[in-house]
């Protein structure tokens, strides 16, 4: 388990540079939404309390403005693609009902951020 939080902690460096590009703050968006991967893609059977503390923050940066939910979405989406990591569809869509949340912003396996 260690090995494993070792290499998650890694691929957030990597991929926080990444995302910290746009023109929009991703490397906050990934730092809330990444301690949901290890639920998105099975790894933990249950979201991290971290995890949906994570997505409370990002419900209140997407009512900043009109644009906060698409934005959003798109960091989330590079984050998958930068991370190529396999989400489960049911895991994004058990995602609300576990942490007692209604998103403000669109999350799916398609991730259609339009």
């Amino acid at each position: 388990m260690s090995l494993l939080f070792a290499y998650i902690t890694v691929l957030f460096l990597i991929i926080r540079s990444a995302v910290g590009q746009s023109s929009y703050d991703c490397s906050e968006v990934a730092d809330n939404f990444i301690p949901c991967v290890t639920y998105l893609v099975e790894l933990e059977s249950r979201p991290a309390n971290r995890c949906c503390s994570g997505l409370q923050v990002l419900n209140q940066m997407a009512k900043i403005n009109d644009k906060g939910p698409r934005n959003i979405c798109q960091c989330i989406e590079d984050l998958a693609y930068t991370m190529n990591a396999p989400y489960v569809a049911s895991r994004i869509q058990s995602l609300s009902r576990e942490c007692h949340i209604h998103f403000s912003f669109p999350i799916s396996i398609a991730m259609d951020c339009h």
